[in-house]
């Protein structure tokens, strides 16, 4: 069967969806981002794993609270090892601590243990990653054995997914939109179609790269039919700075 249709067919099946970008450059986040819209739009319930969206990339989140993390999170303590009998916290601008009266018992650093109580992923999605985490962004978690629709452009992609999605020749971006057309072309709204123009800008440094084909100049031409600003991508990827004036004293 064809990757693409393998992968609408994953995505289809599939309700709890996680994405999971390489955030070593800002093209893998860009596409995170039209893929969770795209999500959205479908109903599914997404989450996207990530440490931070990068300053320059913020006007593509209007509100991080359009963005979900992994949010409640469990620390574990066996009432075998220790019986507590108060837990208290402090907050500043630093640190957070949490203090436990323990009245018997002793709790050692290998009793405790983290969790999330975020639905079990029936699918992990990744971006721009060329082999999987050597360390479990979430351990003891959700993302336990789910299966992996791998997305990227690497020739050194090590093929790890249930279906990979790959093509070395291509921009990363063209292959989140040939996804996204896929499932449906009408689901593109405004905020889909400017995370897929910014990343196509910023994969051809904004159409000069000798890679950027008729066909991507074709995608962005929709793009922009579909309410994605140009100038506004360009104002935020590429601030000017005001040089100094030299008579203005």
């Amino acid at each position: 069967m064809d990757p693409l249709q393998e992968a609408k067919n994953l995505i289809d099946q599939s309700k709890n969806i996680y994405i999971l970008p390489s955030e070593e450059n800002e093209e893998n986040i860009t596409s995170a981002l039209a893929l969770f819209y795209t999500l959205k739009e479908l109903n599914k319930n997404v989450n996207l794993i990530i440490d931070e969206i990068p300053e320059k990339l913020r006007f593509l989140t209007p509100s991080l609270d359009h963005i979900s993390y992994p949010r409640n999170f469990i620390i574990s303590i066996p009432s075998a090892s220790a019986e507590v009998s108060q837990v208290r916290y402090e907050k500043d601008e630093k640190d957070l601590k949490i203090y436990l009266t323990i009245d018997k018992g002793n709790i050692k650093k290998g009793d405790i243990s983290f969790s999330f109580t975020e639905p079990k992923a029936d699918l992990l999605i990744t971006i721009g990653k060329k082999e999987p985490d050597n360390k479990n962004r979430l351990e003891n978690s959700v993302l336990e054995n789910s299966p992996i629709l791998n997305i990227d452009n690497q020739k050194e992609n090590k093929n790890f997914g249930k279906v990979n999605l790959l093509e070395p020749e291509s921009f990363l971006t063209e292959l989140i939109y040939n996804l996204i057309w896929s499932i449906d072309e009408e689901i593109i709204k405004k905020n889909i179609a400017t995370a897929l123009l910014a990343g196509l800008i910023l994969s051809s440094d904004n159409f000069r790269d000798e890679k950027t084909s008729s066909r991507i100049l074709e995608i962005a031409a929709f793009l922009v039919k579909k309410e994605a600003s140009h100038q506004e991508i360009v104002n935020n990827l590429f601030p000017r700075t005001k040089k100094p004036c030299p008579e203005c004293g």
